[in-house]
């Protein structure tokens, strides 16, 4: 249970967000009563984290399979150089509990998948996507979708980022984008960069939209993006569709496992092989670009090889990729994130 406050600090903590029309005493109220549970705490899910804990969200919980490393400094709020090696959602639980011992907030250490992402989301006022790959949100899309949770899909890199709002009833993830992208298709934060002032922006937007939906109030009905570096911000209008698979037609393809990645330790071998749900097109020149950049790449008999950091990755023509140097299913997951993205 959460240490008791002094009356005269409950009065103080929240007046000037108390004060706003958009939220006032009730709407405060309604917060402090409210569930959140964010997937991710990297540069996304620690900003969002730390708005959502000093507005007084009742109930927060935060589910990561990761660790603190050095480069997460330059852009992840709430970790410092004392923290590498140690599992960000405990840090992240330890370090709000500090900010305010008022609030409910959980850490879990775990890797989204198939078999405990209902239980996870069950329960939630929304789910803010802090995620670092399409696979785990398009997961994320189907159990929110099928138990009636709002979520809000965000994502950052580079200068740009986008967001979008959820809801019972109106168009989902899978609306916008109907199909996974390619392996190494989408640029990630390993292979292009980011400014670190992007995360924080793009959390403040997706943070904000999830006080409207903790309020009961209609959050935006576009897709927003923003160019921090350009200065853009734009709406995107967002239609449902009917026949998508997932709010259409309620087919839930990722709960069942038939659209995942396949992720297996190989025999004998210090290494994981990752399949894709989707085989890859196309040749392999512009990942080879990217990851040249980041370390040594090779071709051999038409395979891409890499390696940086005590990284190994085998990618082949389709997607495949074999993860050199570790038997962990889930730390293999998140290099192969990292360096080819999905």
């Amino acid at each position: 249970m959460p240490a008791s406050i002094p009356p005269s600090l409950k009065e103080n903590r929240y007046s000037r967000q108390v004060l706003l029309p958009e939220i006032g005493p009730d709407g405060q109220k309604r917060l402090g009563k409210s569930r959140a549970v964010v997937i991710g705490c990297g540069a996304l899910g620690t900003h969002a984290l730390s708005f959502l804990a000093r507005a007084g969200v009742g109930n927060i919980s935060v589910v990561d399979r990761d660790i603190v490393e050095e480069s997460n400094l330059q852009r992840q709020a709430l970790f410092g150089e004392q923290d590498i090696g140690r599992a960000k959602a405990k840090v992240a639980e330890k370090c709000l509990k500090k900010v305010n011992s008022e609030i409910d907030i959980s850490g879990q250490v775990a890797d989204i998948t198939d078999a405990n992402v209902q239980r996870i989301v069950k329960g939630a006022t929304v789910v803010l996507d802090a995620t670092d790959n399409m696979d785990t949100r398009f997961l994320v899309n189907d159990a929110c979708v099928k138990l009636g949770i709002p979520w809000v899909y965000a994502g950052a890199v580079g200068t740009t980022g986008m967001v979008m709002s959820i809801v019972p009833g109106g168009p989902c993830l899978r609306c916008v984008f109907p199909s996974p992208p390619q392996p190494g298709e989408l640029p990630t934060c390993d292979t292009v960069g980011i400014v670190n002032t992007l995360p924080a922006a793009v959390a403040a937007v997706e943070v904000t939209e999830s006080f409207k939906i903790m309020q009961g109030k209609q959050p935006l009905k576009e897709l927003l993006f923003l160019d921090v570096w350009q200065g853009e911000v734009q709406k995107i209008k967002v239609k449902k569709n009917p026949g998508c698979e997932c709010c259409g037609k309620r087919n839930f393809e990722f709960l069942q496992a038939k659209r995942r990645k396949l992720v297996v330790s190989l025999c004998g071998r210090n290494a994981v092989q990752i399949v894709p749900a989707k085989p890859r097109k196309g040749d392999l020149k512009e990942l080879n670009k990217n990851l040249s950049r980041l370390g040594e790449t090779s071709w051999v008999d038409g395979l891409l090889r890499f390696k940086a950091k005590g990284v190994e990755l085998t990618i082949f023509s389709d997607g495949r990729t074999i993860v050199g140097g570790t038997t962990d299913l889930s730390r293999a997951k998140t290099i192969f994130s990292k360096y080819v993205g999905d």
